[in-house]
């Protein structure tokens, strides 16, 4: 059995665990503390999650770790068997954390860790100190939505770029998902940045006709409400402010409704 380092807050974790639902591959999870990162360096020296380890070889990054997966665990169904399709599901995951990603960076994330801002900023600035943790970009954005009295504003028109790219770049020739007619793991990494807006009432996709027909689609795939409980027991963020003992009782619920399920979940 597999291990993954990961839990529901995280957006990336969320789409591993997902993969291994669907594939049917069995998992532990191991829940990151997100106090103290140091035990996850030996793993990732970025000391972030989710990090994949089967047997002894370890993993980091989400898009490689989904990759591994379907190519470990057979099958061309969320990985295309054609040159072409496969080519244009990597396509969207190179860009995933040039675009995507922001959704997270710029308007979900702030409206989250706002209930941890002080120590969060000293743990970056401690981080950078370090050279270490968070990629810089990332970091950069993170804090700069956070200094920004238009943080809504200008998190939506960034939620609203991302939006049109993906409607002009995917889901063609009629395609009802990103790339073809059947669910790859390109579905799986965007729809864990982008439909989290939803539910924490920070964007709701107005105008973007084949996003929404795609995110209808989406919550019909297996696992679905199991994989986002963490984002219903959220809620929404943006009419009730996010608070630390909300943000661990929506991390409590995504784990009980993984553990359900029956997968393990043990102490880091």
């Amino acid at each position: 059995m597999i291990i993954v380092h990961g839990g529901p807050a995280s957006q990336p974790s969320r789409a591993v665990f997902w993969t291994c639902l669907l594939k049917a591959i069995p998992f532990r999870i191991v829940p990151p503390d997100y106090l103290n990162t140091a035990p996850l360096e030996s793993l990732n020296p970025r000391k972030q999650v989710p990090v994949l380890e089967d047997g002894e070889f370890a993993l980091f990054e989400m898009a490689a770790i989904m990759i591994y997966l379907c190519e470990k665990y057979g099958g061309d169904d969320m990985l295309p068997k054609t040159v072409e399709a496969r080519a244009r599901v990597h396509q969207y995951l190179h860009m995933h954390h040039s675009l995507s990603r922001s959704a997270t960076m710029k308007l979900m994330a702030p409206h989250v860790t706002v209930a941890f801002r002080e120590g969060l900023e000293t743990k970056m600035a401690r981080d950078e100190a370090n050279d270490s943790v968070m990629d810089p970009m990332q970091r950069t954005m993170l804090l700069a939505a956070l200094a920004d009295p238009e943080m809504l504003t200008n998190g939506r028109r960034t939620a609203a770029l991302i939006s049109r790219v993906i409607e002009k770049s995917y889901f063609s020739d009629g395609d009802v998902f990103l790339v073809g007619n059947r669910p790859t793991i390109a579905d799986i990494a965007c729809y864990s940045e982008l439909a989290q807006l939803r539910w924490a009432g920070l964007f709701d996709f107005e105008g973007f006709e084949k996003i929404n027909r795609w995110f209808e689609i989406m919550a019909e795939l297996p696992y679905h409400d199991t994989i986002h409980q963490y984002n219903v027991a959220l809620g929404d963020i943006l009419a009730v402010p996010n608070t630390a003992e909300n943000f661990a009782a929506a991390t409590q619920a995504g784990m009980q409704a993984l553990a359900e399920l029956g997968i393990p979940v043990e102490n880091s």
